[in-house]
């Protein structure tokens, strides 16, 4: 019974990350996503990820443009993190070139120079 529960309990765990970049948070698909060289983003952006790595960092960047950006307007925001679904659309789908347009639409400073907050 133990065994079950935390098994159970792992599995609600597991999850939760998704869940709540789902949610609509930022902070949290940049934290989960974007940051480091290790991250999700780099791993599918130089063709390290799998297939199932492709996919998550997709559905992580199909709820960002719900949100509001810290800074700057809406339509840039649109079209920011539009480039950056369509790209990681591209490299689900195993079109040719889709991680190098990832990696450019992944760029950190063309969206934070005019979307990050202080």
């Amino acid at each position: 019974m133990k065994s079950t529960l935390f098994i159970l309990a792992l599995a609600a765990f597991s999850g939760l990350s998704l869940t709540s970049a789902q949610a609509g948070d930022i902070e949290t698909v940049m934290k989960e996503a974007m940051k480091g060289n290790t991250s999700l983003h780099s791993k599918v952006a130089t063709g390290k990820g799998t297939p199932e790595d492709a996919k998550k960092l997709l559905a992580y960047f199909k709820t960002l443009p719900s949100d509001s950006p810290p800074e700057g307007d809406s339509a840039s925001w649109k079209e920011k993190t539009t480039k950056l679904i369509d790209a990681a659309q591209g490299v689900v789908d195993g079109k040719p070139g889709a991680t190098k347009v990832l990696q450019e639409a992944g760029n950190c400073k063309a969206c934070h120079s005019v979307h990050k907050g202080k």
